[in-house]
Protein backbone atom coordinates (compact mmCIF):
# COMPACT_ATOMS: atom_id res chain seq x y z
CA UNK A 1 0.00 0.00 0.00
CA UNK A 2 1.23 3.15 -1.17
CA UNK A 3 0.49 7.07 0.48
CA UNK A 4 -3.25 8.10 -0.51
CA UNK A 5 -4.12 11.67 -0.04
CA UNK A 6 -7.97 11.24 0.60
CA UNK A 7 -7.13 8.17 2.74
CA UNK A 8 -4.32 11.16 4.64
CA UNK A 9 -7.17 13.56 5.22
CA UNK A 10 -9.72 11.24 6.46
CA UNK A 11 -7.64 9.53 8.68
CA UNK A 12 -6.62 13.29 9.98
CA UNK A 13 -10.39 14.64 10.54
CA UNK A 14 -10.51 10.90 12.78
CA UNK A 15 -7.86 12.17 14.49
CA UNK A 16 -8.77 15.40 15.28
CA UNK A 17 -11.93 13.73 16.35
CA UNK A 18 -10.56 11.55 18.73
CA UNK A 19 -8.40 14.17 21.10
CA UNK A 20 -10.27 17.09 20.20
CA UNK A 21 -9.20 21.06 21.62
CA UNK A 22 -12.07 21.29 23.25
CA UNK A 23 -11.90 17.88 25.06
CA UNK A 24 -8.05 18.50 26.59
CA UNK A 25 -8.30 19.48 30.11
CA UNK A 26 -5.08 21.60 30.82
CA UNK A 27 -4.31 21.26 35.01
CA UNK A 28 -1.07 21.72 37.08
CA UNK A 29 0.84 18.65 38.10
CA UNK A 30 0.49 18.70 42.30
CA UNK A 31 -3.90 18.60 40.81
CA UNK A 32 -3.75 15.86 38.64
CA UNK A 33 -1.61 13.76 41.38
CA UNK A 34 -4.08 14.17 43.84
CA UNK A 35 -6.71 13.44 41.48
CA UNK A 36 -5.41 10.55 40.15
CA UNK A 37 -4.64 9.08 44.06
CA UNK A 38 -8.62 9.76 44.64
CA UNK A 39 -9.48 8.02 41.42
CA UNK A 40 -7.37 4.56 41.84
CA UNK A 41 -8.51 5.47 45.98
CA UNK A 42 -4.68 5.01 46.64
CA UNK A 43 -4.50 8.25 48.65
CA UNK A 44 -0.79 9.17 49.14
CA UNK A 45 0.34 5.84 48.16
CA UNK A 46 0.50 6.18 44.50
CA UNK A 47 3.66 6.82 43.58
CA UNK A 48 4.26 9.47 40.65
CA UNK A 49 6.10 7.19 38.52
CA UNK A 50 2.71 5.44 38.62
CA UNK A 51 0.15 9.00 37.78
CA UNK A 52 3.15 9.99 35.42
CA UNK A 53 2.47 6.55 32.73
CA UNK A 54 -1.17 6.82 33.33
CA UNK A 55 -2.08 10.95 31.89
CA UNK A 56 -5.36 10.39 29.82
CA UNK A 57 -5.29 11.35 26.76
CA UNK A 58 -7.17 14.27 26.61
CA UNK A 59 -4.93 15.79 29.64
CA UNK A 60 -2.01 18.38 29.34
CA UNK A 61 -0.69 18.71 32.96
CA UNK A 62 1.90 21.61 33.26
CA UNK A 63 4.72 20.73 35.49
CA UNK A 64 7.71 23.27 36.70
CA UNK A 65 10.88 20.52 37.15
CA UNK A 66 14.01 19.98 36.45
CA UNK A 67 15.35 17.61 33.46
CA UNK A 68 18.05 15.55 33.74
CA UNK A 69 19.86 14.37 30.75
CA UNK A 70 22.67 11.50 30.77
CA UNK A 71 24.68 10.16 27.12
CA UNK A 72 27.11 7.72 27.14
CA UNK A 73 29.58 8.56 25.09
CA UNK A 74 31.11 5.63 24.17
CA UNK A 75 28.41 4.02 22.88
CA UNK A 76 29.01 4.27 19.31
CA UNK A 77 32.43 2.55 19.89
CA UNK A 78 30.38 -0.38 21.88
CA UNK A 79 28.54 -1.00 18.83
CA UNK A 80 31.97 -1.98 16.99
CA UNK A 81 34.18 -4.69 16.59
CA UNK A 82 37.55 -4.15 14.71
CA UNK A 83 35.70 -1.49 13.11
CA UNK A 84 32.35 -3.36 12.03
CA UNK A 85 29.22 -4.54 13.48
CA UNK A 86 28.88 -7.44 14.24
CA UNK A 87 26.61 -10.20 16.19
CA UNK A 88 29.33 -10.28 19.33
CA UNK A 89 28.85 -6.28 19.16
CA UNK A 90 25.42 -5.94 19.14
CA UNK A 91 25.03 -8.52 21.83
CA UNK A 92 27.73 -6.78 24.00
CA UNK A 93 25.43 -2.67 23.08
CA UNK A 94 22.79 -4.86 24.03
CA UNK A 95 24.14 -5.85 27.84
CA UNK A 96 25.59 -2.13 28.00
CA UNK A 97 22.37 -0.59 27.43
CA UNK A 98 20.67 -3.15 29.98
CA UNK A 99 23.40 -2.43 32.58
CA UNK A 100 23.23 1.36 32.80
CA UNK A 101 19.43 1.56 32.16
CA UNK A 102 19.42 -0.85 35.31
CA UNK A 103 21.66 1.44 37.04
CA UNK A 104 19.97 4.78 36.29
CA UNK A 105 16.67 3.14 37.53
CA UNK A 106 18.23 1.77 40.31
CA UNK A 107 19.04 5.43 41.04
CA UNK A 108 16.02 7.49 40.23
CA UNK A 109 14.08 5.37 42.77
CA UNK A 110 16.62 5.84 45.64
CA UNK A 111 16.71 9.84 44.44
CA UNK A 112 12.47 9.85 44.03
CA UNK A 113 13.03 11.05 40.61
CA UNK A 114 10.69 10.00 37.65
CA UNK A 115 12.46 8.25 34.26
CA UNK A 116 10.84 9.11 31.56
CA UNK A 117 12.58 6.95 28.79
CA UNK A 118 15.60 5.41 27.35
CA UNK A 119 16.57 6.14 24.23
CA UNK A 120 20.23 4.41 23.00
CA UNK A 121 22.54 6.13 24.60
CA UNK A 122 20.31 8.26 26.26
CA UNK A 123 18.83 8.81 29.72
CA UNK A 124 15.88 11.18 31.05
CA UNK A 125 14.56 11.61 34.22
CA UNK A 126 12.55 15.03 36.04
CA UNK A 127 12.41 15.99 39.40
CA UNK A 128 9.30 17.42 39.99
CA UNK A 129 9.32 17.18 44.06
CA UNK A 130 9.42 19.30 46.12
CA UNK A 131 6.76 21.42 43.83
CA UNK A 132 6.80 25.19 44.06
CA UNK A 133 8.80 28.09 42.59
CA UNK A 134 10.47 28.59 45.90
CA UNK A 135 11.86 25.16 45.62
CA UNK A 136 13.77 24.96 42.51
CA UNK A 137 17.11 25.29 43.71
CA UNK A 138 16.45 22.66 46.10
CA UNK A 139 15.10 20.26 42.71
CA UNK A 140 18.17 21.36 41.08
CA UNK A 141 20.37 20.34 43.67
CA UNK A 142 18.93 16.99 43.93
CA UNK A 143 19.04 16.44 40.23
CA UNK A 144 22.98 17.63 40.62
CA UNK A 145 23.60 15.19 43.39
CA UNK A 146 21.95 12.60 41.38
CA UNK A 147 24.14 13.05 38.25
CA UNK A 148 27.31 12.62 40.26
CA UNK A 149 26.21 9.37 41.58
CA UNK A 150 25.34 8.03 37.97
CA UNK A 151 29.16 9.00 36.92
CA UNK A 152 30.12 7.10 40.02
CA UNK A 153 27.90 4.16 39.64
CA UNK A 154 29.14 4.23 35.55
CA UNK A 155 32.82 4.39 36.42
CA UNK A 156 32.33 1.41 38.84
CA UNK A 157 30.77 -0.77 36.75
CA UNK A 158 33.09 -0.14 34.05
CA UNK A 159 36.10 -1.11 36.19
CA UNK A 160 34.43 -4.65 37.28
CA UNK A 161 32.84 -4.47 33.42
CA UNK A 162 35.78 -3.56 30.99
CA UNK A 163 32.95 -3.97 28.12
CA UNK A 164 30.17 -1.21 30.28
CA UNK A 165 33.27 1.31 30.60
CA UNK A 166 32.13 4.48 28.96
CA UNK A 167 32.57 8.23 29.82
CA UNK A 168 29.19 10.36 31.06
CA UNK A 169 28.03 13.92 29.83
CA UNK A 170 25.06 14.94 31.86
CA UNK A 171 22.93 18.25 30.94
CA UNK A 172 20.31 19.54 33.52
CA UNK A 173 17.70 22.70 32.61
CA UNK A 174 14.86 23.75 34.89
CA UNK A 175 11.45 25.13 34.08
CA UNK A 176 7.93 24.70 33.14
CA UNK A 177 7.13 21.92 30.58
CA UNK A 178 3.86 19.80 29.35
CA UNK A 179 3.47 16.39 30.42
CA UNK A 180 1.08 13.92 28.05
CA UNK A 181 0.99 10.32 27.21
CA UNK A 182 3.17 9.31 24.48
CA UNK A 183 2.25 6.31 23.71
CA UNK A 184 -0.77 3.17 22.68
CA UNK A 185 -2.18 0.69 26.06
CA UNK A 186 0.61 -1.53 25.48
CA UNK A 187 3.20 1.21 25.52
CA UNK A 188 2.47 3.67 28.03
CA UNK A 189 5.18 6.40 28.87
CA UNK A 190 4.99 10.06 29.30
CA UNK A 191 6.61 12.87 27.27
CA UNK A 192 7.77 16.33 28.63
CA UNK A 193 7.35 19.12 25.83
CA UNK A 194 9.15 22.43 26.15
CA UNK A 195 12.42 24.15 26.74
CA UNK A 196 13.44 22.65 29.44
CA UNK A 197 13.46 18.83 28.30
CA UNK A 198 14.92 19.86 24.86
CA UNK A 199 17.86 21.90 26.08
CA UNK A 200 19.23 19.66 28.72
CA UNK A 201 19.31 17.00 25.58
CA UNK A 202 21.38 19.97 23.65
CA UNK A 203 23.54 19.82 26.85
CA UNK A 204 24.25 16.36 26.84
CA UNK A 205 24.94 15.87 23.56
CA UNK A 206 28.60 15.98 22.86
CA UNK A 207 31.46 13.95 23.55
CA UNK A 208 33.27 15.56 26.01
CA UNK A 209 32.41 14.23 29.35
CA UNK A 210 31.13 16.18 32.15
CA UNK A 211 28.06 17.93 34.01
CA UNK A 212 26.76 20.73 32.23
CA UNK A 213 24.39 23.38 33.43
CA UNK A 214 21.97 25.47 32.14
CA UNK A 215 22.30 29.38 33.05
CA UNK A 216 18.43 28.98 34.56
CA UNK A 217 19.61 25.60 36.53
CA UNK A 218 22.88 27.39 37.62
CA UNK A 219 21.09 31.01 38.92
CA UNK A 220 19.27 28.18 40.63
CA UNK A 221 21.65 27.03 42.71
CA UNK A 222 23.02 30.26 43.79
CA UNK A 223 26.24 30.31 41.29
CA UNK A 224 24.54 32.62 38.89
CA UNK A 225 22.73 36.34 39.59
CA UNK A 226 22.11 36.50 36.27
CA UNK A 227 19.90 33.65 34.42
CA UNK A 228 20.43 34.86 31.27
CA UNK A 229 24.39 34.18 31.60
CA UNK A 230 26.51 31.99 29.61
CA UNK A 231 26.32 27.95 30.26
CA UNK A 232 28.32 26.92 32.84
CA UNK A 233 30.63 24.03 31.85
CA UNK A 234 31.69 21.85 34.73
CA UNK A 235 34.97 19.85 34.15
CA UNK A 236 36.46 17.13 37.04
CA UNK A 237 37.81 19.93 39.06
CA UNK A 238 34.64 22.35 38.82
CA UNK A 239 32.10 19.46 39.24
CA UNK A 240 33.72 18.64 42.68
CA UNK A 241 33.16 22.14 43.28
CA UNK A 242 29.80 22.46 42.79
CA UNK A 243 29.45 19.61 44.80
CA UNK A 244 30.54 20.67 47.95
CA UNK A 245 29.38 22.75 50.90
CA UNK A 246 28.43 25.50 48.96
CA UNK A 247 25.40 23.08 46.65
CA UNK A 248 24.75 20.15 48.78
CA UNK A 249 24.79 19.60 52.52
CA UNK A 250 26.71 17.38 54.75
CA UNK A 251 23.28 15.52 54.98
CA UNK A 252 22.52 15.31 51.34
CA UNK A 253 26.08 13.95 50.31
CA UNK A 254 25.57 11.25 53.02
CA UNK A 255 22.49 10.21 51.31
CA UNK A 256 22.97 10.05 48.05
CA UNK A 257 26.10 7.87 48.91
CA UNK A 258 23.98 5.49 50.79
CA UNK A 259 21.35 5.82 47.82
CA UNK A 260 24.26 5.32 45.37
CA UNK A 261 25.40 1.70 47.05
CA UNK A 262 22.20 0.21 47.93
CA UNK A 263 21.00 1.03 43.98
CA UNK A 264 24.86 -0.21 42.93
CA UNK A 265 24.47 -3.40 45.15
CA UNK A 266 20.85 -4.16 43.44
CA UNK A 267 22.49 -3.72 40.07
CA UNK A 268 25.23 -6.21 40.68
CA UNK A 269 22.92 -8.46 41.86
CA UNK A 270 20.94 -8.50 38.69
CA UNK A 271 24.23 -8.39 36.21
CA UNK A 272 25.94 -11.23 38.12
CA UNK A 273 23.06 -13.22 37.43
CA UNK A 274 22.72 -12.65 33.79
CA UNK A 275 26.38 -13.31 33.43
CA UNK A 276 26.31 -16.44 35.02
CA UNK A 277 23.40 -17.61 33.37
CA UNK A 278 23.55 -19.88 29.95
CA UNK A 279 19.81 -20.29 29.30
CA UNK A 280 16.65 -18.67 29.66
CA UNK A 281 15.03 -14.77 28.82
CA UNK A 282 17.98 -12.89 30.06
CA UNK A 283 20.43 -14.60 27.67
CA UNK A 284 20.45 -12.27 24.04
CA UNK A 285 19.70 -14.88 20.78
CA UNK A 286 19.12 -13.37 17.61
CA UNK A 287 17.22 -13.91 14.45
CA UNK A 288 15.72 -12.51 11.50
CA UNK A 289 12.21 -11.26 11.13
CA UNK A 290 10.43 -11.67 7.91
CA UNK A 291 8.84 -8.21 6.95
CA UNK A 292 6.96 -6.22 7.70
CA UNK A 293 7.21 -4.91 10.75
CA UNK A 294 4.49 -3.64 11.40
CA UNK A 295 3.13 -6.95 13.31
CA UNK A 296 6.22 -6.39 15.37
CA UNK A 297 5.03 -7.10 18.80
CA UNK A 298 7.77 -5.57 21.31
CA UNK A 299 6.83 -8.00 24.26
CA UNK A 300 7.67 -10.72 22.25
CA UNK A 301 11.21 -10.05 21.75
CA UNK A 302 13.37 -10.35 25.36
CA UNK A 303 16.41 -10.84 24.72
CA UNK A 304 16.37 -14.49 24.34
CA UNK A 305 13.98 -14.07 21.40
CA UNK A 306 15.83 -10.93 19.57
CA UNK A 307 15.58 -9.67 16.04
CA UNK A 308 18.99 -8.89 14.17
CA UNK A 309 18.54 -7.79 10.59
CA UNK A 310 19.10 -5.06 7.75
CA UNK A 311 16.65 -2.39 7.91
CA UNK A 312 16.18 1.31 7.29
CA UNK A 313 15.97 3.55 10.75
CA UNK A 314 14.00 7.22 9.99
CA UNK A 315 13.53 9.29 12.43
CA UNK A 316 11.10 12.59 11.66
CA UNK A 317 11.52 15.87 13.61
CA UNK A 318 8.91 18.83 14.12
CA UNK A 319 11.31 21.64 13.35
CA UNK A 320 10.25 24.58 15.77
CA UNK A 321 8.27 22.90 17.66
CA UNK A 322 10.15 23.38 20.84
CA UNK A 323 9.25 27.46 20.48
CA UNK A 324 6.09 27.00 19.61
CA UNK A 325 4.54 24.98 22.67
CA UNK A 326 6.58 27.66 24.40
CA UNK A 327 4.53 30.36 22.91
CA UNK A 328 1.34 27.54 23.54
CA UNK A 329 2.50 27.75 27.10
CA UNK A 330 2.72 32.19 27.69
CA UNK A 331 0.01 32.65 25.44
CA UNK A 332 -2.46 30.10 27.02
CA UNK A 333 -2.50 27.94 23.79
CA UNK A 334 -1.83 24.54 25.64
CA UNK A 335 -5.12 22.62 24.53
CA UNK A 336 -4.77 23.08 20.89
CA UNK A 337 -0.97 22.88 20.61
CA UNK A 338 -1.27 19.33 22.31
CA UNK A 339 -4.48 18.43 20.49
CA UNK A 340 -2.26 19.45 17.06
CA UNK A 341 0.70 17.60 18.42
CA UNK A 342 -1.94 14.11 18.89
CA UNK A 343 -2.99 14.69 15.37
CA UNK A 344 0.61 15.15 14.03
CA UNK A 345 2.10 12.06 15.33
CA UNK A 346 -0.86 9.40 15.32
CA UNK A 347 -0.67 10.43 11.50
CA UNK A 348 2.81 9.84 10.91
CA UNK A 349 2.86 6.21 13.18
CA UNK A 350 -0.12 5.58 10.64
CA UNK A 351 1.60 6.46 7.64
CA UNK A 352 4.94 4.26 8.61
CA UNK A 353 2.41 1.73 9.94
CA UNK A 354 -0.23 1.31 7.69
CA UNK A 355 1.03 3.03 4.09
CA UNK A 356 4.44 1.34 4.24
CA UNK A 357 4.35 -1.61 6.63
CA UNK A 358 6.97 0.02 9.20
CA UNK A 359 6.62 0.30 12.67
CA UNK A 360 7.35 2.81 15.67
CA UNK A 361 9.95 2.35 18.19
CA UNK A 362 8.75 5.39 20.16
CA UNK A 363 8.32 9.33 20.33
CA UNK A 364 10.56 11.33 21.75
CA UNK A 365 10.04 14.56 22.27
CA UNK A 366 8.24 15.69 18.76
CA UNK A 367 9.85 13.33 17.00
CA UNK A 368 9.23 9.75 15.75
CA UNK A 369 11.63 6.79 15.83
CA UNK A 370 10.91 4.12 13.00
CA UNK A 371 11.70 1.15 11.47
CA UNK A 372 11.13 -0.37 8.04
CA UNK A 373 12.17 -3.35 6.17
CA UNK A 374 11.36 -5.14 2.68
CA UNK A 375 12.19 -8.39 2.02
CA UNK A 376 11.31 -12.38 2.65
CA UNK A 377 11.75 -15.30 5.47
CA UNK A 378 15.83 -15.00 5.22
CA UNK A 379 17.03 -11.71 4.04
CA UNK A 380 16.46 -8.13 4.22
CA UNK A 381 16.23 -6.73 -0.22
CA UNK A 382 18.38 -3.05 0.59
CA UNK A 383 17.47 -1.62 -2.58
CA UNK A 384 13.33 -2.14 -2.55
CA UNK A 385 13.82 -1.04 1.60
CA UNK A 386 15.69 1.91 0.39
CA UNK A 387 13.10 2.73 -2.46
CA UNK A 388 10.17 2.03 0.06
CA UNK A 389 12.03 4.00 2.96
CA UNK A 390 12.06 7.42 0.12
CA UNK A 391 8.25 6.60 -0.68
CA UNK A 392 7.59 6.65 3.30
CA UNK A 393 9.77 10.19 3.83
CA UNK A 394 7.75 11.66 1.28
CA UNK A 395 4.41 10.17 2.44
CA UNK A 396 5.27 11.47 5.85
CA UNK A 397 6.14 15.00 4.56
CA UNK A 398 3.02 14.61 2.28
CA UNK A 399 0.99 13.84 5.41
CA UNK A 400 2.54 16.54 7.65
CA UNK A 401 1.75 19.12 4.97
CA UNK A 402 -2.10 18.26 5.27
CA UNK A 403 -1.72 18.56 8.63
CA UNK A 404 -0.66 22.19 8.54
CA UNK A 405 -3.49 22.66 6.17
CA UNK A 406 -5.83 21.36 8.36
CA UNK A 407 -4.86 22.38 11.71
CA UNK A 408 -4.95 25.77 13.24
CA UNK A 409 -1.50 27.76 14.33
CA UNK A 410 0.91 25.32 12.68
CA UNK A 411 2.21 27.53 9.71
CA UNK A 412 5.54 28.05 10.97
CA UNK A 413 5.88 24.29 11.50
CA UNK A 414 8.53 21.73 9.31
CA UNK A 415 9.72 18.65 9.58
CA UNK A 416 12.91 17.44 9.25
CA UNK A 417 13.55 13.67 8.74
CA UNK A 418 16.85 11.59 8.69
CA UNK A 419 17.28 7.93 7.16
CA UNK A 420 19.94 5.26 7.24
CA UNK A 421 20.49 1.25 6.54
CA UNK A 422 22.05 -1.17 8.31
CA UNK A 423 22.16 -4.48 10.31
CA UNK A 424 20.48 -3.12 14.16
CA UNK A 425 19.15 -5.49 16.75
CA UNK A 426 15.44 -4.79 18.28
CA UNK A 427 14.37 -6.46 21.72
CA UNK A 428 12.69 -5.30 24.84
CA UNK A 429 15.44 -5.48 27.56
CA UNK A 430 13.88 -6.20 30.88
CA UNK A 431 14.23 -3.61 33.56
CA UNK A 432 10.93 -3.59 35.83
CA UNK A 433 8.15 -5.44 34.06
CA UNK A 434 5.57 -3.02 32.31
CA UNK A 435 8.72 -0.72 32.60
CA UNK A 436 11.20 -2.52 30.38
CA UNK A 437 12.20 -0.77 27.28
CA UNK A 438 12.12 -1.12 23.74
CA UNK A 439 15.63 -0.87 21.90
CA UNK A 440 16.56 -1.04 18.59
CA UNK A 441 20.19 0.03 18.66
CA UNK A 442 23.09 -0.03 15.66
CA UNK A 443 24.97 2.50 13.65
CA UNK A 444 21.82 3.03 11.30
CA UNK A 445 19.61 4.23 14.62
CA UNK A 446 22.45 6.53 15.70
CA UNK A 447 23.30 8.10 12.17
CA UNK A 448 19.57 8.18 11.42
CA UNK A 449 19.00 10.51 13.96
CA UNK A 450 22.30 12.92 13.49
CA UNK A 451 20.78 12.98 9.66
CA UNK A 452 17.43 14.21 10.68
CA UNK A 453 19.52 16.54 13.07
CA UNK A 454 21.51 18.33 10.05
CA UNK A 455 18.33 18.75 8.48
CA UNK A 456 16.05 22.19 8.70
CA UNK A 457 12.37 21.86 8.16
CA UNK A 458 12.13 20.92 4.54
CA UNK A 459 14.90 18.74 4.08
CA UNK A 460 15.28 14.61 4.01
CA UNK A 461 19.03 13.12 4.36
CA UNK A 462 20.07 10.00 4.01
CA UNK A 463 23.43 8.19 6.20
CA UNK A 464 26.33 6.72 4.02
CA UNK A 465 24.90 3.52 4.46
CA UNK A 466 21.47 4.25 3.17
CA UNK A 467 23.08 6.48 0.06
CA UNK A 468 25.22 3.28 -0.87
CA UNK A 469 22.00 0.69 -0.38
CA UNK A 470 19.94 2.99 -2.83
CA UNK A 471 19.49 2.39 -6.52
CA UNK A 472 21.05 5.00 -8.76
CA UNK A 473 18.00 7.71 -8.99
CA UNK A 474 17.78 8.04 -5.48
CA UNK A 475 21.42 8.79 -5.29
CA UNK A 476 21.63 11.22 -8.09
CA UNK A 477 18.47 12.93 -6.53
CA UNK A 478 20.01 13.44 -3.11
CA UNK A 479 23.00 14.19 -4.77
CA UNK A 480 26.72 14.14 -3.06
CA UNK A 481 25.85 15.75 0.36
CA UNK A 482 22.90 13.20 0.44
CA UNK A 483 20.22 15.75 1.81
CA UNK A 484 17.03 16.68 -0.76
CA UNK A 485 14.91 19.25 -0.39
CA UNK A 486 10.52 19.25 -0.16
CA UNK A 487 10.56 15.20 -0.66
CA UNK A 488 6.87 15.07 -0.58
CA UNK A 489 4.75 12.05 -2.24
CA UNK A 490 4.83 14.53 -6.19
CA UNK A 491 8.42 14.89 -5.94
CA UNK A 492 9.32 11.29 -4.99
CA UNK A 493 7.42 10.08 -8.15
CA UNK A 494 10.17 11.73 -9.92
CA UNK A 495 12.83 9.90 -7.66
CA UNK A 496 11.77 7.09 -7.96
CA UNK A 497 10.74 6.80 -11.60
CA UNK A 498 7.35 6.13 -11.24
CA UNK A 499 6.39 9.28 -13.50
CA UNK A 500 8.65 11.66 -16.01
CA UNK A 501 10.49 14.05 -14.57
CA UNK A 502 8.89 17.36 -16.02
CA UNK A 503 12.53 18.92 -16.35
CA UNK A 504 13.60 16.19 -18.09
CA UNK A 505 13.60 18.49 -21.65
CA UNK A 506 13.81 22.38 -21.90
CA UNK A 507 10.21 22.48 -23.42
CA UNK A 508 8.52 19.99 -20.82
CA UNK A 509 6.01 21.34 -19.01
CA UNK A 510 5.91 21.15 -15.04
CA UNK A 511 3.07 19.98 -14.08
CA UNK A 512 0.35 21.61 -11.61
CA UNK A 513 1.11 21.66 -7.79
CA UNK A 514 -1.59 19.22 -6.27
CA UNK A 515 -3.76 20.65 -3.02
CA UNK A 516 -1.26 19.11 -0.53
CA UNK A 517 2.02 20.90 -1.75
CA UNK A 518 2.55 23.84 -0.56
CA UNK A 519 2.48 26.54 -2.95
CA UNK A 520 5.79 28.28 -1.70
CA UNK A 521 7.50 25.02 -2.45
CA UNK A 522 10.29 25.31 -4.38
CA UNK A 523 10.83 22.37 -6.77
CA UNK A 524 12.58 19.45 -5.37
CA UNK A 525 16.83 19.99 -5.69
CA UNK A 526 19.68 18.57 -4.11
CA UNK A 527 21.29 20.18 -1.39
CA UNK A 528 23.67 23.22 -1.72
CA UNK A 529 26.38 24.03 0.55
CA UNK A 530 25.83 27.20 3.17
Amino acid sequence: MAWNEDRARKRIRDFMDSVPEGDIKVEDFRTFLTEARVRKGMLTDMSVRAALVDIPRNRAITTDAVHVYANLVDFNDVLNEAGRETEASHRRALEFLHAHYRGCDELIDEFEMQRVDFHGSRLHAVVLAPDGAENEGERVRVAVAFAAAFREMVERLGDKYPNFKTGVRIGIDSGPAVAIDSGRSDEREPLFIGSPANHAAKLADGNEEGLNLSPRAAAALGQTSDPLAKSVYLNEDIERRYLGDEVVTAGMRQSGSARLEKAYAAVLESLDARMKSETGEAVFRFHHKEPPLKDLVYADHPPSNAIRMDLVSIFADIDNFTAYIDNAIATGMIAEAVANLHVIRAEMGAVLRDDFGGRKVRYIGDCIHGLLAVGDKTETNAMDTMKTAVDAAAGLRSSFELCREMLAGTDELGLAIGIDYGVTPICRLGLRGDASVRAAASRATCVSEAEQRRCNGIETALGEGAYKASPASIREAFGDERVIQNLNVDTAEVVLGTMPSPYTSAGAEAEPMRAHEPEAAPPMRAHNLR
